[in-house]
């Protein structure tokens, strides 16, 4: 009979829901020495990881596994998104209007280009006072994406109706601007 080895990765994928992280009741023995098998392996520079990594993996709480287990399921996560990156609508940065569901919606988009974010997109629909929520759930994001998309006024929209600019978010100061839903200094660049 032989050992085979089994990627904690894989182990975590399989249970993985990518809208919840994982509770300590979630930490099946198998999900635990998944954690522990991760952790010995774990050559990476996370301080968490490093600090539990001097420990001895007996003494380690079911909290501190559930910790490992959800920084694999981001791990997971990250590499799900990269690989989908290509499937990926490009929107460029920006503030965008457009109407989904017979509603007007407003939306900030956000496509590092430095960092360790380089390669995903990030959406935040903006309510009043401007407060800006994440849209976590892929297929959300990749549906607001479309309609934004397939919108090529959806950008000048947002400026003309929240009177601020569809690139910087600043104020619109004149009237050309608010027409254009650019202020001058963007539309330079």
């Amino acid at each position: 009979m032989t050992n085979t080895i089994i990627n904690p990765k894989n182990i975590v994928r399989a249970v993985l829901d990518p809208e919840l992280k994982f509770v300590d009741e979630d930490v099946t023995s198998d999900l635990h020495r998944a954690g522990l098998d991760y952790l010995a392996s774990y050559t990476g520079n996370f301080n968490y990881l490093r600090d539990l990594k001097t420990r001895k993996a007996d003494n380690l709480s079911t909290g501190q596994v559930r910790g490992i287990l959800n920084c694999i399921r981001a791990e997971v996560l990250r590499e799900g998104e990269a690989k989908l990156a290509g499937d990926v609508l490009e929107v460029a940065n920006g503030r965008y209007a457009v109407t989904i569901g017979d509603k007007l919606r407003f939306f900030h988009v956000n496509a590092p280009t430095k960092g360790k974010w380089v390669g995903f997109t990030f959406v935040k629909e903006i309510f009043g006072g401007g407060q800006e929520v994440n849209i976590r759930n892929r297929e959300t994001r990749n549906q607001i994406l479309g309609a934004i998309a397939q919108d090529s006024d959806a950008l000048a929209r947002y400026g003309r109706e929240l009177g601020l600019c569809g690139i910087c978010g600043r104020e619109l100061t004149d009237e050309e601007s608010r027409a254009i839903g650019i202020g001058p200094v963007c539309r330079a660049k």
